[in-house]
């Protein structure tokens, strides 16, 4: 239990660092929500009533930040991320802590900023990270599982892919814009795919979602529109206006292209003490079978 507060702490520690360095303003995020707050996996929202109003518990802070971007330039926040997941096995909380980076740059910047301070974390816990890490294209990634296109990867397909790469870290990118969120900005040369990527870890698998913002908001209207997330969200009675102020904010001021990221504290502190029970990467694991 020391063990595993001592290394959350040199983790968040290590990153307070790097991101004052870069000069990333931290910004403060709310945690009751409407859809737009939380909507990034709609099957496992915690809904609450909210005066007379329903509200959910924050899943990402990804929005608020990605609007502050034009007047603020790098911008990050740290908090609890929520998942209603009612399974409890080794690789989800219900609960987990999530930092969150957005700022202006394009996708080998995105990468290399991850690389960054990925590496500036690793100090002090006795893991030396080698970059630039691999890069494998989804494309490639599924050949190599024999997986047909358009079928997302499981923790063991990610573990496949590690072994083949001598068991270090490395990026899977550019996946199909079905299997992501509707924000991620479609690639030039193949519209099937968008600039994404995950950090693939040993042990923990992916640890990390990262991809260029679409920003242009004709396109992200659709987008939003003819995305499964909000379909589904709107097929059991949500709010459709709850995103307007965030499409909004792109048609009111002039967004460059822009990226960010999410990655979780827990997967990278099941990384490096090598952990098989991701509920062991927390002093207090909070899942649906444990509450404080």
């Amino acid at each position: 239990m020391q063990k595993v507060a001592r290394l959350e702490a040199l983790l968040l520690k290590n990153a307070r660092r790097w991101l004052s360095k870069n000069k990333y303003t931290e910004v403060v995020v709310p945690h009751i929500v409407s859809a737009a707050g939380s909507c990034e996996v709609i099957d496992s929202l915690f809904e609450l009533p909210y005066f007379n109003k329903t509200a959910y518990l924050t899943q990402t802070g990804q929005l608020y930040l990605e609007t502050l971007v034009p007047f603020l330039g790098n911008v990050w926040c740290c908090g609890p991320s929520f998942r209603a997941e009612e399974r409890a096995d080794d690789r989800h909380l219900t609960e987990f802590t999530l930092l969150e980076l957005e700022f202006k740059g394009k996708f080998d910047f995105l990468l290399e900023t991850i690389e960054s301070l990925f590496s500036a974390m690793m100090r002090g816990t006795g893991i030396k990270i080698s970059i630039p890490l691999k890069r494998m294209k989804y494309e490639e990634a599924i050949e190599t599982l024999g997986l047909k296109w358009g079928m997302d990867m499981m923790s063991t397909d990610e573990q496949k892919l590690i072994s083949l790469n001598n068991n270090e870290p490395m990026f899977i990118t550019h996946f199909p814009k079905e299997l992501k969120y509707f924000n991620m900005r479609a690639n030039d040369e193949d519209p099937r795919i968008v600039n994404s990527a995950d950090l693939i870890l040993p042990v923990a698998g992916e640890s990390a979602g990262a991809a260029e913002r679409e920003c242009s908001p004709s396109k992200l209207t659709r987008r939003l529109q003819e995305s499964s997330m909000y379909m589904n969200y709107i097929a059991k009675g949500g709010d459709k206006k709850a995103f307007d102020w965030y499409i909004h904010a792109y048609w009111d001021f002039d967004y460059p292209i822009h990226s960010g990221f999410g990655m979780g504290i827990n997967r990278v502190t099941k990384f490096v003490l090598g952990l098989s029970d991701i509920r062991q990467s927390t002093v207090f694991p909070v899942n649906s079978e444990a509450l404080y």
